[in-house]
C-alpha cells in the first residue's frame, strides 16, 4: 500500500479544488489520455500518481517525460542503453515499483531479462558487452557523485560530447523518478512478485 494518496484520475483530487486547479486537473488528465488512451494514470505510472497531487507540475513534468523518451536524441535512439540505465538506478536506488514497471519495456527494447538481472553483478559477470558496462559504470558512478575526468572522457569517446551530457540528464531525469516512487511506494502488482506462503 502507497505511504499517501495517490491521485490516477481526476476525483481523486484530496481537498477543496478551486477554478485554477479544476483546469489544471483538466489540462493534465487531457494530456494523459495521449499517453494512456483515456483521462487516467494507469497504476504502472504510479511514480506520476504521485506527482499528481500537483496538477500543474505534473503536467510540466509529462512535458518533460515527452521530450525525454521521443525526442532527446540519445535516450530515443540507444532505447537499450536508456532501459539498461533506468533499470541500473532503479537498482542503485532499490526502487523495486519502478524496476518492475520497466522489466517488459527494457526486454522489448533489447535488455533482456537476463541482462537486468545480472546488473547487481555488473563488475563481475561476463554477461555484458564493453558499451552496456560502461553505461552501468556511468550511471552509477553519476547516482554516487563520483564521476572522475577519465569516466567522462571515455563516455565522451564512446557517445561524443553531446550523448555524454544527454546520458547525464537522462541519469538525472529517471533518478528523480526512483527516488519520488521508492520514497512514497505507490502500490501495483505488476505480475512479478513472488506470492507469499501462507503460515501452516
Amino acid at each position: 500500500m502507497s505511504r499517501a494518496k495517490l491521485v490516477y484520475r481526476p476525483d481523486e483530487f484530496p481537498g477543496p479544488v478551486g477554478n485554477e486547479k479544476r483546469e489544471q486537473i483538466d489540462a493534465l488528465f487531457e494530456h494523459m489520455k495521449g499517453f494512456a488512451g483515456k483521462p487516467e494514470i494507469p497504476g504502472t505510472a504510479g511514480a506520476f500518481a504521485i506527482v499528481a497531487r500537483d496538477p500543474k507540475l505534473a503536467l510540466l513534468l509529462l512535458q518533460v517525460s515527452d521530450y525525454m523518451t521521443r525526442e532527446c536524441p540519445w535516450t530515443t535512439d540507444r532505447k537499450d542503453l536508456r532501459q539498461l540505465m533506468i533499470q541500473t538506478l532503479n537498482w542503485h536506488f532499490k526502487c523495486d515499483f519502478n524496476f518492475q514497471s520497466h522489466l517488459s519495456s527494457a526486454e522489448r527494447d533489447g535488455i533482456s531479462a537476463e541482462l537486468q538481472a545480472a546488473i547487481p553483478y555488473w563488475e563481475v559477470t561476463t554477461i555484458f558487452n564493453e558499451e552496456q558496462l560502461l553505461v552501468i559504470e556511468y550511471t552509477l558512478a553519476a547516482c554516487k557523485g563520483e564521476v572522475t575526468d577519465e569516466l567522462f572522457a571515455r563516455v565522451s569517446k564512446r557517445f561524443g560530447e553531446g550523448g555524454a551530457l544527454e546520458i547525464t540528464n537522462g541519469v538525472a531525469w529517471w533518478a528523480f523518478w526512483a527516488i519520488v516512487a521508492g520514497a512514497v511506494r505507490p502500490a501495483h502488482d505488476f505480475g512479478y512478485s513472488t506470492p507469499s506462503k501462507s503460515a501452516a
